[in-house]
């Protein structure tokens, strides 16, 4: 048997792979070109799009701004007529007022050259007292002012620092004097009881308790009434006549009328006048043109403001302080 050979293996030859297309061809050259072009195009037109937006909102906000500005110049305009208007108008106001203060004064100033007030004067020189009060500390020392009897049953309003010791403690009993003729000093015939005061208002209220003889007391004594002073006062204007009734030191002791007019306010508490308040007036009466309460003169408030000017505390003050004693005592 011949001799078989074996067949020899064969490897496979691999077969080769074509090769991938690339993922971008660039286009020819010319297409290049085109695709530039119309960049350049869409860009310039993308550009000239967004300008002109802006110049037409620039255009817009300068209307705005142009229609904002002839509106407040309307606004302005309208304004400065009314406040044109309305200054016409205080002007003429404040004319009214001054002829009216002036007028006012014309008429204080004839009545002060008169030799007496236009009322009874001999009412309010009963009602307003000498008061006199001793120190407790200094028995040599006494303290000399005025005050104003309101009613009929011996109630005295006066000023509180009247009533105050060099030692700051207060006097419980003055001394009550009355007259009835000008040029006669006031007897010192009758003792008063403290029964309220109060540091700021500077007012007190004393009570003629009993006689120094020991006599029975007056029925009724003479008195100035205060009804209807608080709205008197409150209504009192520049230019009105003001007469002070009390007893000043200058006054040799005896009963003094001054006469002025209202100088104007200070706060609600104080009335402004040109009639003189010297030290020992303190305590007494304000009046009107008609004899009427409005208030008590008070040297202390001069002396602390300063100046040539009189204060009267306000009747308005006074109606406070007797409703708060009034209250008290129910």
């Amino acid at each position: 048997m011949p001799a078989t050979t074996a067949p020899i293996p064969t490897t496979p030859t691999p077969t080769a792979k074509p090769a991938a297309a690339p993922l971008f061809c660039p286009p020819p050259r010319s297409r290049r070109w085109i695709y530039i072009l119309l960049l350049g195009a869409w860009g310039t037109m993308f550009f000239g799009i967004l300008r002109f937006s802006t110049v037409e909102g620039q255009l817009r906000q300068r209307e705005l701004e142009e229609a904002s500005l002839k509106l407040m110049q309307t606004h302005l305009e309208t304004r400065l007529a009314e406040l044109e208007q309305s200054g016409v108008q205080e002007r003429l106001s404040v004319e009214a007022q001054l002829k009216d203060i002036s007028s006012r004064q014309d008429q204080a100033a004839s009545t002060v050259g008169q030799t007496r007030p236009p009322f009874p004067i001999d009412g309010v020189m009963r009602a307003v007292v000498q008061v006199v009060c001793i120190d407790n500390a200094d028995k040599e020392t006494y303290y000399s002012g005025s005050g104003t009897v309101i009613d009929g049953s011996g109630l005295v309003l006066t000023n509180r620092h009247l009533l105050v010791s060099k030692n700051g403690s207060l006097i419980k009993y003055c001394g009550i004097g009355f007259t009835s003729d000008l040029k006669e000093v006031p007897s010192l015939d009758f003792v008063a009881t403290v029964l309220v005061s109060k540091a700021q208002e500077d007012l007190a209220l004393l009570r003629i308790s009993e006689r120094v003889d020991r006599k029975s007391l007056p029925t009724v004594f003479p008195a100035l009434s205060l009804t209807g002073s608080a709205t008197r006062a409150a209504d009192i204007q520049l230019g009105d006549a003001v007469y002070i009734a009390g007893y000043p030191d200058v006054g040799a002791d005896t009963f003094t009328f001054t006469q002025g007019v209202v100088s104007g306010r200070l706060g609600p508490d104080f009335i402004k006048t040109s009639a003189l308040v010297d030290s020992g007036a303190s305590g007494g009466a304000g009046v009107d043109g008609n004899g009427r309460f409005i208030g008590v003169p008070t040297a202390a408030a001069k002396g602390e403001i300063g100046g040539s000017l009189g204060y009267l505390i306000s009747a308005e003050t006074v109606d406070t302080f007797m409703s708060d004693f009034y209250g008290r005592k129910r």
